[in-house]
């Protein structure tokens, strides 16, 4: 029987893949091994799609962004933010938020991403301006 998805199934699916790409990272640390090459990157991937604005552009759901608690945007953190960067990727993670104000988050997308850029939607944000653009 195929679940339907319905928003409380795609939450604790989004919860268990979280949960995975921060189990990926502890593993990754410990041992020092890549998670995930442009060759294993998954090609089709069950998480939901939905059109970016008005640009026609599918991208999932889920995304991984560059701000808060993790690795990705803590300078001296290079090797955890990669794991967890290369475990998002190996998940199906193809949406990635960054921007200058997220701390060392360019940086560790930067180190990461290239190897991916024709496979995957990198946002980043400037300052903040006011209506009339200021």
């Amino acid at each position: 029987m195929t679940k339907k998805t319905t928003r409380r199934n795609f939450i604790m699916t989004s919860i268990a893949a979280t949960s995975s790409i921060v189990g990926c990272a502890a593993v990754n640390k410990k041992s020092q091994t890549k998670v995930a090459s442009a060759k294993e990157l998954p090609t089709t991937s069950t998480m939901p799609e939905r059109v970016l604005g008005k640009t026609g552009i599918k991208v999932p759901l889920l995304g991984l962004g560059g701000a808060g608690k993790t690795p990705v945007g803590k300078s001296g953190k290079e090797k955890e933010a990669m794991a967890v960067i290369e475990a998002a990727l190996s998940l199906g993670i193809r949406y990635f938020d960054t921007a200058a104000s997220y701390g060392a988050s360019e940086e560790q997308f930067g180190k990461v991403l290239p190897a991916y850029r024709k496979d995957i939607f990198l946002v980043s944000k400037t300052g903040i301006r006011d209506r009339d653009g200021a």
